[in-house]
């Protein structure tokens, strides 16, 4: 059966509730884990339980704790949340030096991760994911059930396959975000609905039999009941605050009182209907009335309000020929007894329930039907229409038969739309156009109201449309609806991204903006697998369902190649040879693995005992396919054989993926169904090692491609996993995507970047980065290349150090080598800050970086610099340049862009974007292309008097020319009296043209006398009359808003984009801090400030020192990561990189206080940091309370340091002298103190320890009042508040008053806390909250609570040392600047850097 057949069959839904079984082999989200892959119908372990002949019929209850994770189910074998995993230790294991104790499976103890040696030996908490998500591509509305969008107040929701999506606009914003993915259902969501009175509370139904009710803000099930069939219709009982109903196609109504627990029941006594249910209406103001439409046309009324009467008719006065089948209906607001029913046919009606008679008849034009219509608020009478085959809404009244407005918002049919009212904030418009728009409006008697209209089109796009303003206040293109079985970058560009899906189509993302630049639509099969051409060829090769292996030539759009080899046999894998450009091999369920030429020519066929599941190449000649029986074969394409060079019989299972590795050409992967993941040998014909830790079948697998060891797998188990392929060691899960995962890409260009993707219909961004800090370190603490970088020949098997091995490294190597000596250790920053990055629009940083160094050719920028983030220099002149080209194109008349810039939006977007650079005259001309007159002749005055007077004269010109009475005034204003009198001559008005011609010479008279009328002088503002440039200064501000709105959005490279384009250094680098780039904080810094090409006199010299301080809180934070790592030398190294001064010997001593190692690797790191030996230290310990404290911290008795210190601080908090700079560098001295582990040179009490973690938490919320940090600071001071509570430690009990103090002023918002933060700018310079990149994210199948805020955590987490408590990275990062011990007060220590 064709896939589209099966589609078809699965569209006309109303018949399966008989036939179950039918419909599941059907839908992707159930099947096509694999059943259209492997021939087998994939039950997950959750959902099989349900298949069991044990498996209770009926109704069950489950009350989920409101609190409870979205997936807590034991059947998948996910103990807890296991995204976590021994981060220190996993590092060292990748830097050959430190063996951990993770077990073979992973590493994963049963309720998540050990704590890992790091700080202070092992009392470092638990650190979160190293596989940082960066961003997520979200799913496609639906294109099968009506029944999937919502709205209330500022949020809207809308069902993708196996995930509500949810979106929220911020008080006071107008910008849209994704505020939560609520994924639980492990089927199709078949309808939602959200409560009329609580914006929290949302109901939702899926084919896995379930109803659940779930709290939006906590992403978290409420309830949920199991059913003996599918719902396929939710909705809230009016007037009833916890009563919702749900009913299956063959019904009954149901109600359900989730909150008490209870059973639910029928809503009438009914046995069933004769015809399947579409849908139901509670009415919106009448409680107990309830309006049901069915699949022949009838409608059901039940009026409880009228003794719980039902009765079921088909209304009256319809045409015998007309398609009767029920599309949609919905209660008149304002009506107790009309509905509006839509039809296939195109029929749409107002019906009066209590006679059933049609009351009016809606004339649709030919051709055209409705799929969905909702009534608009505060508008009695009006509704809108969502036509089925083309995007057009259609604005009707109830007393007129034909729509009052027709707006064409895309070609792509509607498939279901909603309405809610506009909020003011969240719709920010032009006045003027707003008032344009309402007079029109009035001028056709009408008045559309301030709504906005939830749109879901049929190509999975979604859009939220301002009907009175006309204009899109969110609109996302389409995703893909369905699983993404594939996706690859492009060789070429590592901007665009390849993906192929079960809805047939494929997609080309551009990842900087994951916007669609490119799409082949539906093949009538589902794309399982593509692949990319190599080098420019700009061509794809995929295999589909139905047996094609095709050539897209993506540039020309068009399809080259169709090769049927494998008849109507699925193909499953497609590989493109990247060294032989002419080869292309395919494998497929016909159990043959095919060699064509690029022109379809077959080349080799290699018979399989079964069908072949994947292929891989490993240069020009040599070709791996993995095949049901579970082995491994090779082939040499360049002899004349069709047996295998090679046999291994590799796994218990099929084999899904094979994949070579691209340093090291001798080792290959497999992954199969057996759940493991092995390492062969090519050569040896034998396995290295075996990783295990999926717990079902694998798909996903890729290399990095400049850490030959490090692999990345997928799987069903809704997992990824990295490796360590050396020693079978799992480094890190995520569990973000919340089904089977199945394609994985690494581009060579950005060999830390990876792309995922899933049968959750979405795609993700990852960076691998973290995975080679040790390496980033090294090239912070200058070390040499060689350290860094492999230069030995690669062999056949894995190295036992970290090097970067690949192609990347190799190129950067020869491009230092070909750089002089004097700008060798810029460049050498640059080029390795820009290889570990994994965001690609880092290249738009370098960009503006090298334009501040005075590079001002932009032809030596980026190819893709002038449609990014410009410098103010060239954003004018490059975008009137590039204005000029879309409008020389569009007069050209030739090709795509000529024909989209010749429309009128393109028009108008050209027009604006000459408005945007000033060019008020080239505005103007496009204007009165567009015959918007009125606006061209109102801004020419500001181009010149004589261009407006010109213009006048064509505008007047032109009028004539139609024989328009309008164009008088013109005329007049011109002064053109002969036109004027031929005109009124002409059409016989003597009278006219006598009167004014009079007129006219007065006016030409007067005009000529007296002087010009005064304009008042304008009011200088305070800007000005204090030597600020306004302009410049609201340039400034405005940028400072872009740049806080990208790092709120987790962008925080964009944010510092945004304002390097306006010189501003310091802010930028402040953003970068902020977003947690501390690499590219250094490498910018010392670019910026230390490179010898800079010029002398540069815009940002009076902020080299705040730049310098920048530069130094980043270092200090990465040496805080060499010692998580328990790198002690690099550590050393990181802080001497440091100007001489205070800050670096505390920052030394740091590290010192914190080694606990023996006494000959002490005295050794000493040395290396040029410090006394700790014998030699006590001699050192005179002077200021500082050097007291700090040598004696560091000789063999430094318990008497700490007492000083303690005593010290005390003394200060009680004096009120906190705007001490010795305060603030003796609190970081005692909190780099081990408290939780015991050695020969330290012995804290239990009372000094309670004591001393009070005054760093109540200090450290003083120190994070300071920077900003409000998130955190009573959390800070209620932690204190515990400890010394709990504890009561001796000579603390003056702290509780302090505590007290600093609550109350932080409550009544006092920011005076008697800080000289602006003085010593290497305390006082990483100001504001954290936002690292991804902030913005909803986790997906992992929701989890920060356990001091008790909020759900978006983006990146951090797990404490009990491996159950979380926090959000950004509340750990804050937290551990100001106070690095944990917040459940074990004395733990915090290093999230």
């Amino acid at each position: 059966m064709s896939r589209w057949g099966k589609k078809k069959s699965y569209d006309n839904i109303h018949n399966y509730v008989e036939r179950v079984e039918d419909v599941l082999l059907s839908e992707s989200s159930w099947s096509t884990s694999d059943s259209d892959c492997s021939g087998c119908l994939h039950l997950s372990r959750a959902d099989s339980l349900q298949t069991d002949p044990n498996y209770a019929v009926g109704l069950e209850l489950a009350t989920l704790s409101p609190t409870q994770t979205l997936d807590n189910s034991d059947a998948w074998n996910i103990h807890g949340n296991a995204n976590y995993l021994r981060s220190a230790g996993s590092h060292c294991l990748l830097a050959g030096g430190l063996k951990t104790s993770a077990d073979p499976t992973g590493g994963l103890s049963s309720r998540g991760l050990r704590c890992s040696p790091s700080l202070g030996g092992t009392d470092t908490v638990t650190g979160g994911g190293m596989l940082q998500q960066l961003a997520l591509l979200a799913a496609g509305a639906q294109p099968w059930h009506h029944n999937i969008c919502t709205a209330h107040g500022r949020r809207f929701a809308y069902a993708a396959t196996l995930a509500i999506y949810v979106y929220e606009v911020e008080e006071g914003s107008s910008d849209w975000q994704l505020f939560s993915i609520l994924a639980n259902h492990r089927k199709t969501i078949t309808c939602l609905d959200w409560h009329p009175t609580n914006e929290d509370l949302l109901a939702s139904a899926s084919l896995d039999q379930r109803v659940c009710v779930w709290s939006v803000s906590s992403q978290s099930v409420l309830c949920t009941i199991s059913i003996c069939r599918v719902p396929t219709v939710v909705a809230w009982c009016v007037g009833h605050r916890d009563l919702l109903s749900f009913s299956t196609q063959i019904g009954p109504v149901q109600l359900w009182s989730y909150a008490d627990n209870s059973e639910p029941y029928q809503y009438f006594e009914d046995y069933g209907y004769s015809s399947l249910i579409i849908t139901y209406r509670w009415h919106p103001t009448i409680p107990g009335r309830l309006v049901v439409g069915h699949d022949d046309g009838k409608i059901t009324v039940y009026r409880e309000d009228s003794g719980k009467s039902r009765y079921s008719a088909f209304p009256e006065g319809a045409e015998d020929n007309e398609d009767h089948s029920l599309v949609t209906l919905e209660w008149d607001t304002c009506s107790p007894d009309y509905i509006l029913v839509a039809y296939r046919g195109g029929s749409l009606w107002l019906v009066d329930i209590n006679t059933m008679m049609i009351i009016t008849k809606y004339v649709m034009p030919i051709s055209a039907s409705v799929n969905t219509l909702a009534w608009l608020p505060d508008a009695p009478g009006m509704f809108v229409t969502g036509d089925a085959e083309k995007g057009i809404l259609r604005v009707w009244t109830v007393s007129k038969p034909t729509p009052i407005e027709n707006i064409v918002l895309k070609d792509t049919g509607f498939h279901v739309l909603c309405t809610t009212r506009a909020l003011n904030a969240a719709c920010p418009s032009n006045d003027k156009q707003s008032q344009m728009i309402e007079r029109t409006s009035e001028r056709k008697g009408i008045m559309i109201p301030n709504v906005c209209v939830l749109t879901l089109f049929k190509d999975g796009g979604v859009g939220l449309y301002h009907l009175r303003r006309k204009q899109w206040i969110f609109n996302r293109e389409h995703g893909h609806t369905e699983t993404i079985f594939d996706c690859s970058f492009k060789p070429e560009d590592s901007d665009l991204l390849a993906t192929g899906s079960f809805d047939g189509s494929i997609k080309i993302w551009k990842i900087d903006t994951m916007e669609a630049v490119d799409t082949l639509p539906n093949r009538d099969n589902i794309i399982y697998s593509l692949s990319w051409a190599p080098a420019d060829l700009n061509c794809i090769v995929a295999g589909t369902s139905g047996g094609e292996v095709f050539i897209w030539d993506v540039g020309k759009h068009k399809i080259l190649q169709d090769i049927i080899s494998h008849k109507d046999k699925k193909v499953f894998c497609v590989a493109w040879n990247h060294k032989d450009s002419r080869r292309i091999a395919s494998a497929g369920e016909s159990g043959y693995c095919y060699v064509h030429q690029v022109s379809g020519t077959l080349v080799h066929d290699y018979r399989h005992p079964g069908p072949v599941y994947g292929c891989d190449w490993r240069d020009a000649d040599i070709l791996a396919t993995g095949c049901e029986d579970g082995k491994i074969r090779i082939f040499n394409v360049s002899k004349n054989r069709k047996e295998p060079v090679t046999e291994l019989k590799a796994h218990l299972k099929k084999v899904f993926r094979v994949k070579w590795n691209p340093v090291y050409e001798d080792i290959l992967c497999s992954g199969s169904d057996d759940s493991s993941v092995r390492i062969w040998s090519y050569s040896k014909a034998q396995c290295l090692t075996i990783l295990v830790g999926h717990s079902d079948n694998v798909r996903g697998l890729a290399w990095c491609p400049e850490v030959p060891y490090l692999l990345i797998s997928g799987s069903w188990d809704r997992t990824m996993r990295v490796w360590d392929a050396r020693y079978a060691n799992c480094l890190d899960v995520v569990l973000d995507h919340g089904a089977d995962v199945y394609g994985l890409s690494i581009h060579p260009i950005r060999p830390f970047l990876l792309a995922s993707c899933s049968r959750d219909s979405t795609m993700r961004l990852w960076s691998l980065a973290s995975f080679v800090a040790p390496l980033q370190l090294k090239v912070l603490a200058e070390k040499p290349t060689e350290e860094i970088i492999d230069e030995t020949d690669q062999g056949k098997s894995f190295s036992t150090s970290l090097h970067l091995c690949g192609l990347r490294a190799e190129h950067l190597r020869t491009a230092l080598q070909k750089t002089d000596l004097a700008h060798r250790t810029s460049k050498r920053l640059k080029l390795f800050a820009d290889l570990f990055c994994g965001d690609v629009r880092v290249r738009n940083l370098w960009d503006l970086v090298y334009v501040l160094k005075g590079h001002t050719d932009i032809s030596m920028l980026s190819p893709n610099y002038t449609s990014s983030i410009m410098h103010h220099s060239h954003l004018v002149k490059c975008s009137l340049a590039m204005a000029a080209e879309k409008e020389m194109e569009a007069n050209r008349g030739h090709g795509v862009a000529s024909r989209k810039h010749s429309t009128a939006e393109g028009q108008e977007a050209l027009a604006e974007s000459y408005l945007r650079c000033g060019s008020l005259q080239q505005y103007c001309e496009l204007m009165t292309r567009l015959h918007q007159w009125d606006h061209a002749l109102a801004l020419a005055p500001a181009v010149s008097v004589d261009y407006w007077r010109k213009l006048m004269a064509r505008h007047a010109e032109q009028l004539l020319n139609d024989d328009n009475e309008e164009c008088v005034p013109y005329l007049l204003a011109s002064r053109d009296a002969d036109k004027l009198i031929n005109f009124h001559i002409g059409r016989g008005h003597l009278d006219k043209a006598f009167s004014e011609c009079v007129a006219l010479s007065k006016t030409h008279r007067t005009s000529r006398k007296g002087p010009p009328p005064e304009v008042p002088p304008r009011v200088p503002t305070a800007g000005e009359m204090n030597g600020i440039e306004p302009v410049g200064q609201r340039t400034l501000e405005c940028a400072h808003l872009v740049a806080e709105w990208h790092l709120r959005r987790g962008s925080p490279i964009i944010a510092a984009c945004a304002l390097l384009a306006v010189d501003d250094v310091k802010g930028s680098l402040s953003m970068l801090l902020r977003g947690h780039e501390l690499e590219l904080v250094v490498a910018v810094g010392k670019l910026i400030c230390t490179d010898p090409s800079a010029n002398d006199s540069c815009a940002f010299d009076a902020d080299i020192p705040a730049i310098q301080g920048l530069v130094a809180a980043a270092m200090r934070y990465l040496t805080y990561r060499a010692v998580r790592l328990q790198l002690w030398d690099l550590a050393v190294d990181l802080a001497n990189t440091l100007p001489q001064g205070t800050n670096r010997t505390i920052l030394l001593a740091e590290v010192l206080i914190a080694f606990l190692g023996g006494h000959e690797e002490r005295e050794a790191l000493y040395a290396r940091a040029g410090f006394p030996t700790p014998v030699e230290c006590p001699e050192k310990a005179i002077g200021s309370i500082l050097d007291q404290v700090l040598y004696l911290l560091l000789s063999t008795q430094p318990y008497k340091g700490l007492n000083k210190a303690l005593e010290f601080l005390q003394d200060q908090i009680v004096g009120g002298n906190l705007d001490r700079e010795s305060v603030w560098y003796v609190l970081r001295l005692v909190q780099a103190v081990p408290l939780t582990q015991n050695s020969a040179q330290w012995m804290v009490r239990a009372d000094q320890k309670a004591g001393m973690l009070a005054i760093s938490a109540y200090l450290g919320a003083i120190r994070a009042a300071g920077l900003e940090y409000g998130s955190i600071v009573l959390y800070l001071l209620s932690h204190a508040s515990y400890l010394l509570e709990k504890h009561r430690p001796s000579g603390y009990g003056f702290l509780a008053e302090h505590i007290e103090s600093a609550r109350i002023k932080m409550e009544e918002g006092d920011s005076d806390w008697g800080l000289n933060v602006g003085e010593n700018l290497e305390l006082w310079s990483d100001f504001k909250t954290s936002r690292v990149s991804g902030s913005h994210l909803p986790r997906h199948s992992d929701a989890q609570t920060c356990c001091i805020t008790n909020t759900i955590i978006k983006g990146p987490s951090y797990f404490l040392e009990n491996g159950e408590s979380v926090m959000g990275l950004n509340d750990a990062l804050m937290w551990a600047k100001v106070h690095p011990f944990s917040p459940l007060g074990s004395g733990c220590r915090l290093n999230p850097f």
